[in-house]
């Protein structure tokens, strides 16, 4: 069955990325909420997308308690749902290369989920390659997904690298998406899980695919889509 990732929560109703949109993607039913993490000044893995606050204040210069108080850790996002799996997206300032900022966020982010043990499912996901093979350097057990979204005529390359760097997901943007991706991904047992998908028919088209999960704005509406089609 398709499951239904709330994007940065149930975001449409809340403000995405804070405890109140995480707590109700969970009460609407979402088997999975999807966030975003940067490392503070402090080490503190902080939710937020942007990389700077509204006031202009850098995450990654900053301690965290001077953040705003809707601006969560993910252990607050952890402590405030139960049961959703977590899709937790690595930030990084340069998709292509590997930098310090970065190790120190997988090192931090290793090391919270060997404190957490498996208490909760966790997928780790990001643009950039280099990162995730880091994470599977430091935690081999951890779930790896690429986000993607741009595809060139050498797709088959890429799953095959995926499969390769034993990453479990790729998770391609909606517009380039298709049935014969999600099949190739198939043959090499890669999961896929769409983002971000708002359309009702473009969602059942997905289901259709084979996908294995939909990253969508608003999961009451497709939980309800992967509801009708299993009825």
């Amino acid at each position: 069955m398709t499951k239904i990732y709330a994007h940065r929560g149930a975001s449409k109703v809340f403000k995405e990325n804070t405890l109140a949109a995480f707590e109700h993607a969970e009460t609407l039913g979402a088997e999975w909420i999807e966030l975003d993490v940067w490392l503070s000044a402090d080490r503190v893995l902080t939710v937020h997308h942007d990389l700077h606050l509204k006031s202009g204040e850098s995450i990654i210069n900053a301690k965290y308690s001077s953040f705003p108080d809707d601006v969560p850790t993910l252990l607050d996002v952890l402590i405030s749902t139960e049961n959703v799996g977590v899709n937790v997206e690595v930030k990084t300032q340069n998709s292509l290369i590997l930098d310090d900022t970065t190790r120190r966020l997988i090192d931090e982010l290793t090391q919270f989920l060997e404190n957490i043990g498996e208490s909760r499912e966790i997928l780790v996901s990001s643009f950039n390659f280099q990162c995730l093979s880091y994470l599977r350097e430091k935690s081999p057990d951890t779930s790896a997904g690429l986000l993607v979204w741009e595809l060139n005529n050498d797709w088959e390359s890429l799953i095959k690298e995926v499969a390769n760097s034993d990453f479990q997901a790729i998770h391609p943007s909606n517009a380039i998406t298709s049935r014969e991706f999600v099949a190739a991904c198939k043959k090499k047992e890669i999961d896929v899980n769409v983002w971000t998908v708002n359309d009702e028919d473009r969602m059942g088209e997905l289901i259709d695919f084979g996908v294995d999960g939909i990253i969508t704005d608003f999961p009451d509406v497709a939980l309800e889509v992967v509801a009708n089609r299993d009825g």
